[in-house]
């Protein structure tokens, strides 16, 4: 599927936003790892979804759809089974990361991979030096530490060290600990994505797990775990409500309205919220509704470590916003599922911006932008945000292979037009 964008002014009325995919997961995996039952209400079903319940299904838990989207989880109560056939992850670094972990908490073998960007883009040697420190046993079969994986456990507790800048690797470890024979010490250099660590720490916070952080550099996890089945209504995604938000702040005589939103929700890309405020965005709350609309932007320097997801979306800011922005500390980027800096630099620039590409992020001065034929990169953000830059952009943006982006936003094109986006499949 291509999608076609023009140049619109006017969006009015009230979007709907997809439940968010990192808080399904964890969702998923907790309620496999528990005795019992549990219930997950409307979690973000996808391909990525449809893996991770395959091979917790593997791993020994029964996954279940009912009704209006919730889904019963009978869970394994920490005794997870050898998989019988290879763990299949294919775009998700989460699965990849999370589940290589809990491989580590078998007595046999695991072997886990995916597609090309997690055989090549999605580094795990930092994951695997840490289960081998803890006792288990982890290799990439090509040795170069990508994926393919083959791991054995158990994982023993004890003591490691791990590069946090990806923050993955870091909170697939502190699940997988919960379930070490022995406590665990972990020690994190160069912490980043903390709010990511949050949302898992909040996770180990539900089921009672035992744990000390001292300041997101050292974590002490109490091993052998055990917690009962519960019911979770997965909250909406802050990530995926940002481009309809950010597509009311830059065109026009525009308002937006995102209801449902859980304000209390510890996930990072909420903080955009601010980061907009401070450039002069129009955006308010009125209770669980946002409302946002159209905005004259001041440039400014954006430390993007805390919602990395979102440095493509406000590389299009950038380029609206009067003066020059500048964003940094976003190196985790190139790992994605594209390297996103490089990715928003060719696009930018193929639409006319005035952009500089850094090692650790981008230089954007404020631009007229035009139409362009545009590659996805296969990457479900990168389309979303390239959307957003084909409302603001003079002519037609064609945006090809954007199917990917049923990743986290499946009715994204849907919920565009029905604020009155001229966006359409090609």
């Amino acid at each position: 599927m291509d999608l076609m964008v023009d140049y619109t002014p006017n969006l009015r009325g009230e979007i709907k936003i997809p439940p968010n995919k990192s808080q399904s997961f964890r969702a998923l995996i907790f309620a496999c790892l528990a005795e019992g039952t549990s219930k997950i209400i409307g979690p973000a079903v996808s391909n990525d979804w449809m893996l991770g319940t395959e091979a917790m299904e593997m791993f020994g838990a029964s996954v279940e759809p009912h009704a209006n989207n919730e889904w019963e989880v009978n869970g394994v109560g920490g005794n997870l089974n050898v998989p019988e056939d290879v763990l299949r992850c294919g775009n998700s670094g989460i699965i990849l990361r999370f589940f290589t972990a809990l491989a580590a908490c078998c007595k046999g073998h695991t072997v886990l991979t995916g597609d090309h960007s997690l055989r090549h883009i999605r580094p795990m040697q930092p994951l695997l030096d840490a289960i081998n420190h803890l006792g288990g046993w982890a290799i990439s079969t090509k040795d170069d530490g990508y994926a393919p994986i083959v791991v054995r456990g158990r994982l023993g507790g004890g003591q490691a060290k791990i590069d946090g800048a990806d923050s993955q690797p870091v909170s697939a470890i502190l699940i997988a600990s919960a379930l070490a024979d022995a406590p665990t010490e972990l020690v994190v250099t160069n912490p980043g994505e903390k709010p990511w660590i949050g949302v898992t720490l909040d996770w180990l916070d539900r089921v009672g797990v035992e744990y000390s952080n001292d300041n997101f550099q050292t974590y002490r996890i109490c091993g052998g775990n055990k917690w009962s089945g519960f019911e979770y209504p997965v909250p909406l995604d802050w990530s995926a409500a940002l481009y309809p938000i950010v597509a009311a702040i830059l065109t026009p005589d525009s308002e937006v309205r995102v209801p449902c939103m859980d304000m209390e929700d510890s996930q990072g890309d909420k903080m955009v919220m601010d980061v907009l405020k401070s450039m002069g965005a129009d955006i308010q709350a009125d209770g669980d509704c946002i409302i946002a609309r159209s905005s004259k932007l001041t440039g400014r320097e954006i430390d993007c470590n805390d919602f990395i997801d979102q440095l493509p979306l406000l590389a299009v800011v950038g380029a609206a916003a009067e003066g020059q922005t500048t964003l940094t500390n976003a190196a985790i980027c190139r790992g994605k599922e594209c390297d996103r800096i490089a990715a928003m630099h060719q696009t930018l620039s193929a639409m006319g911006a005035d952009i500089e590409e850094r090692p650790d992020g981008l230089v954007i001065r404020k631009s007229i932008l035009s139409g362009a034929k545009l590659s996805s990169y296969h990457d479900h953000r990168m389309v979303m945000t390239m959307a957003v830059a084909g409302l603001i952009a003079n002519g037609a943006t064609i945006i090809q292979h954007a199917d990917c982006v049923k990743k986290t936003f499946p009715h994204f094109p849907e919920q565009m037009a029905r604020i009155g986006a001229d966006i359409r499949k090609a």
